[in-house]
């Protein structure tokens, strides 16, 4: 296989590899005449080590992962956070040299880096609403399910949440992780619905149905506050990923590049080591999502990536490649 770049990814990346940390390979690939010619060329291919289904990695566990030229392009132009990150990989992350196609690649990241690195936006926003503790979140969980529980009481469980319409709109008033969105249905039609820390209740749905969704939140969130009090079941190497992900996000909306080993490396291998407070952590992850919020809003990166300089390089890469001597 022609690869025109390989690089250590994950940790050994990050610069929080630890002695029980496994390896992990990206790299991209240049694919056979034949199968351009074929039209099947794969997309991505995986190598990971036999395991049972659950199981993790152990130490010293190699998984890599290989994209076709296109496919890469392809999450780059999504903003998807894997093709950032391999963008901006440095010499030292390589397994081999970089081709030149590679090389050319990086020297037009500010065509291709844009605002569609959103993707990191709503990583941040779901991991905010997963591992936020902020007092605020847990008590509008809380005041939610006991408002609809109110209201099933006096509509009835059969009842829809739109019969309620004047109350809810006074409880969305109220707290500052309430609110009402209309959102497009796939016929096109506008549905109102109640957003509370991130999760949606239509107005077509029954009030029974909208209580259940923010008594099983408001459950979640005690268990986790227990859960940080016991230092318990806390998944520490996923917070950690969740302040990555944040510091990544804020960097690449302000400057366009992302800066490897990053920068914030021995917060994150404390975080990952469960050696910076629960609350403290969380209250981080709210801090960036704010970060974040701000930061795409003002970003100077280009709404669209240059998708004709995209094209015009598969093109030819993909040419040249069927063109070559046998």
């Amino acid at each position: 296989m022609d690869l025109i770049v390989e690089m250590r990814f994950g940790s050994h990346l990050y610069g929080t590899a630890t002695p029980r940390s496994d390896l992990d390979y990206k790299a991209v690939y240049l694919p056979e005449a034949r199968d351009i010619l074929l039209q099947r060329v794969r997309a991505a291919l995986a190598v990971v080590p036999a395991k049972d289904p659950g199981d993790r990695n152990a130490p010293g566990d190699i998984d890599r992962e290989i994209f076709s030229l296109q496919r890469y392009l392809e999450l780059l132009a999504e903003g998807q956070t894997l093709a950032l990150d391999m963008l901006f990989a440095p010499d030292s992350a390589m397994t081999i040299e970089p081709a030149p196609l590679w090389r050319e690649i990086q020297a037009n990241a500010p065509r291709l880096v844009t605002r569609r690195a959103s993707a990191f936006l709503r990583y941040c926003r779901q991991q905010a609403n997963k591992y936020g503790l902020k007092g605020s979140r847990v008590a509008a969980a809380r005041q939610a399910a006991e408002f609809l529980a109110a209201a099933e009481a006096a509509y009835g469980s059969a009842a829809k949440l739109s019969i309620a319409e004047q109350e809810v709109t006074a409880f969305a008033a109220t707290s500052e992780h309430a609110a009402l969105v209309d959102l497009p249905m796939p016929s096109g039609l506008l549905v109102r619905h109640l957003e509370v820390c991130g999760k949606k209740m239509p107005f077509t749905s029954s009030i029974k149905s909208a209580r259940e969704i923010a008594r099983r939140m408001a459950d979640e969130y005690g268990e986790r506050a227990l859960q940080a009090e016991r230092n318990d079941g806390v998944d520490w190497k996923a917070l950690s990923h969740a302040v990555r992900v944040g510091r990544e996000a804020v960097e690449v909306f302000t400057t366009g590049r992302i800066t490897f080993p990053l920068p914030c490396a021995a917060e994150l291998l404390a975080i990952k080591r469960g050696e910076v407070p629960y609350e403290a952590v969380a209250a981080t992850i709210e801090q960036l999502l704010a970060d974040v919020e701000r930061a795409a809003d003002t970003s100077p990166l280009p709404d669209e990536p240059d998708q004709a300089f995209i094209d015009d390089l598969v093109v030819r890469a993909y040419r040249d490649r069927v063109l070559a001597p046998a």
